[in-house]
C-alpha cells in the first residue's frame, strides 16, 4: 500500500505533498517505534530451547543462509557499483542475508508441517539466521564501521570487537532472562493489574534498544533482546493463567504501528527510478543473487531423505527483516549522503517484494511435489495436489 500510494498520489497531492510525507519526522518516529515492537514481539515468540533442538542441519543451513547471500550481494554490488563506497557493497550484501521467519512459519503452520522434520529445520534455521543477520547488521551499522569507512578502513580486530559486543549483549540478556523473568512477572502480579505487564514490557523494550545504540549496536537488537529477557522460552509471559499474555496485550498497539512502518518504508520507493535500465538491471541482479544465495542453504542439510529443496525455499523470503535492513540503509549516512540512494533503495525493495511473494508459493509446491512418506500430510483445505 505504501508503494502504491507513493506512486499513484503525486498527480493529486503533487510532488511536494509526497515529499512532505516522506520527510515527516512524526511518521518516521512512529514507524521506528513500530519496528521496535515488531522485533520485541519476535523475541517474545522465540523459544531458546528450540536452539538446542535444531541440531547441526539448522546451524549449517543458517550459516550458509547468511554467508552465501552476503558474499553474492557484495560481489554483485562491487561489480555493478564500482564507484560506490565499500560500505555500500557490504550493506547490500547484508540486506540479502536476511530471512523472514514469520512468513515461513505461517506457511508451515497453514500446511500443518511445523512439526515435520523439514519444518523444524526450517524454523530453527530461520531463527538462527535472524540472530546472525542482526549481528551482521550490528557490524555494518556500527559507528566504528562508518567512521572507518570514511577514513583508514575497518580492521579485522574492529569487526571482531563489534561481533563480540553483539554476542555478549545477547548472551547477557538471555542469562538475565533466566534470573529476572519470573521475579518480574511476580512483581507485576502483586499490583493486581495484568495490564501493567505491557508497561513493563514496553519500558524494557525501549530501554534495551537505547542501551544497544549506546554500545554501538542497532536498536532493533535491543528490542529483540528485551523479548528474550522477558520470555526466554516463548511460552507466553502472563501474570496469571486466566490473564492475557504480554504478546496479546501488545497486539493492539503493534497492529497500528507495525503496518505503519511498512507503509512508511513503501513510501520511500520511487518506481520511476526503476525506469532507469541501470537501476532495474541492478534490482534483477540482486534478485538472482538473493534466490541463489538462499537456495544454496539446502547443501547444509545433513540428514538423508529430507526435502532439501523445500528447506532451501523456506529460507528465501526477506519480508519484514529485509525491509528493516533497507530502511536502516536510508537513515544511515556516509559523508552526508544516505547509504542507499533512492534508486538503490528501490532496487533492494524490488528484491524484498519478489522473494516475499514467491517463497510461500514455492514452499507449497516443493512440499506437494516432493512428498516424503514419513511426514504428516498437509491439510486438504488448501487444495494442494500430492504427487
Amino acid at each position: 500500500m505504501g508503494v502504491a500510494l507513493a506512486n499513484l498520489l503525486p498527480p493529486i497531492l503533487g510532488e511536494s505533498g509526497i515529499a512532505f510525507i516522506r520527510a515527516e519526522s512524526t511518521l518516521r518516529v512512529l514507524a521506528e517505534v513500530g519496528v521496535l515492537l515488531l522485533l520485541f514481539d519476535v523475541g517474545l515468540e522465540a523459544d531458546l530451547r528450540a536452539f538446542a533442538r535444531v541440531g547441526g542441519s539448522s546451524l549449517l543451513v543458517a550459516v550458509l543462509g547468511v554467508l552465501v547471500p552476503l558474499g553474492l550481494g557484495w560481489a554483485a554490488a562491487h561489480w555493478a557499483l564500482p564507484g560506490s563506497p565499500a560500505l555500500v557493497h557490504v550493506f547490500i550484501g547484508a540486506t540479502l542475508s536476511a530471512t523472514s521467519v514469520g512468513i515461513t512459519a505461517r506457511v508451515l503452520q497453514d500446511l500443518a508441517l511445523t512439526q515435520s522434520q523439514e519444518g523444524r529445520i526450517i524454523v530453527g534455521a530461520a531463527i538462527l539466521d535472524d540472530v546472525l543477520g542482526l549481528v551482521v547488521l550490528a557490524i555494518v551499522t556500527s559507528p566504528t564501521t562508518t567512521a572507518a569507512e570514511g577514513g583508514v578502513g575497518l580492521s579485522g580486530l574492529a569487526i571482531a570487537g563489534i561481533f563480540l559486543r553483539a554476542v555478549l549483549f545477547l548472551g547477557l540478556t538471555v542469562a538475565l532472562g533466566h534470573v529476572l523473568s519470573n521475579p518480574i512477572v511476580r512483581l507485576v502480579a502483586r499490583t493486581g493489574h495484568p495490564e501493567v505487564m505491557l508497561v513493563v514490557g514496553l519500558g524494557l523494550c525501549f530501554t534495551l534498544a537505547y542501551v544497544a545504540e549506546l554500545i554501538g549496536l542497532a536498536d532493533i537488537i535491543g528490542a529483540f533482546a528485551a523479548g528474550l529477557l522477558l520470555d526466554p522460552y516463548g511460552k507466553g509471559v502472563r501474570t496469571r493463567e486466566e490473564d492475557a499474555t504480554l504478546a496479546e496485550l501488545l497486539h493492539p498497539l503493534a497492529s497500528l504501528l507495525v503496518p505503519l512502518f511498512f507503509v512508511v518504508m513503501g513510501f520511500q520507493v520511487q518506481l520511476g527510478s526503476l525506469a532507469n535500465p541501470t537501476a532495474l538491471g541492478f534490482g534483477g541482479l540482486l534478485l538472482v543473487c538473493a534466490m541463489a544465495g538462499k537456495l544454496a542453504c539446502g547443501l547444509g542439510v545433513l540428514e538423508r531423505g529430507l526435502n532439501r529443496l523445500a528447506i532451501a525455499i523456506g529460507m528465501v523470503p526477506r519480508g519484514e527483516v529485509g525491509l528493516i535492513f533497507a530502511g536502516i540503509g536510508t537513515r544511515l549516512t556516509l559523508e552526508g549522503q544516505p547509504l542507499l540512494s533512492p534508486s538503490l533503495f528501490s532496487a533492494v525493495i524490488l528484491m524484498v517484494l519478489v522473494t516475499t511473494l514467491v517463497a510461500p508459493i514455492g514452499l507449497r509446491w516443493a512440499f506437494s511435489s516432493h512428498w516424503q512418506p514419513g511426514n504428516p500430510e498437509p491439510r486438504g483445505d488448501h487444495n494442494i495436489p500430492l504427487a
